[in-house]
């Protein structure tokens, strides 16, 4: 049987949400979202004080896997409805009566971006990148992001990373308000 590819533990009141398909960058898929849904509700009914969000491998989350379909076959909803479906199981996380922590062990970009933004504090690798790259393929961005990241660093610089697209690295996501802390790779979980 292979890994699920979301994980959900607890110890010591600590929840810990693992994105598990390192060999995709912890790409989005449907088998990502189902499985981040149901360990969203189980983190929601566990007896936990806080949730740590982070992933497996080198990167956190590279946003959608553009190799895989996220609409769902046969949907008749109009596509704006479709486009929230996407990102609704993230979104699950808003709903958690505990601080959620992302623990950004690696870049978090597009999608990963945001679901990073919705994580009430944000520790990152300082060598990883992050950003909405969303406008360099053509799409506006997801996830809640034109929402969230102006709250975070201001409109003015929010415009910039989003209509440019530009990633940014640990360092500068740090001093711009986005990363909490910027940290070596392997301290992210420390």
């Amino acid at each position: 049987m292979s890994d699920p590819a979301v994980r959900f533990s607890a110890s010591d009141a600590i929840g810990v949400i693992t994105l598990n398909r390192p060999d995709n960058r912890n790409s989005m898929t449907p088998e990502l979202l189902d499985a981040f849904t149901a360990v969203s509700a189980e983190a929601r009914a566990a007896d936990v004080r806080c949730v740590v969000v982070t992933g497996t491998g080198s990167c956190f989350s590279s946003g959608a896997d553009f190799k895989s379909t996220l609409q769902r076959e046969g949907d008749r909803r109009a596509p704006h409805e479709r486009s929230y479906a996407m990102y609704e199981s993230f979104l699950t996380l808003l709903d958690l009566g505990v601080p959620v922590i992302g623990a950004l062990n690696g870049h978090a970009v597009g999608g990963g971006f945001g679901l990073a933004l919705v994580c009430d504090l944000r520790i990152g690798a300082r060598d990883a990148k992050y950003g909405a790259n969303f406008v360099r393929l053509g799409l506006a961005p997801g996830m809640a992001i034109s929402y969230l990241l102006p709250r975070l660093i201001g409109l003015a610089r929010a415009n910039e990373l989003l209509f440019t697209g530009r990633l940014v690295d640990g360092a500068e996501a740090e001093q711009l308000g986005i990363l909490n802390r910027a940290v070596a790779a392997g301290d992210v979980l420390g």
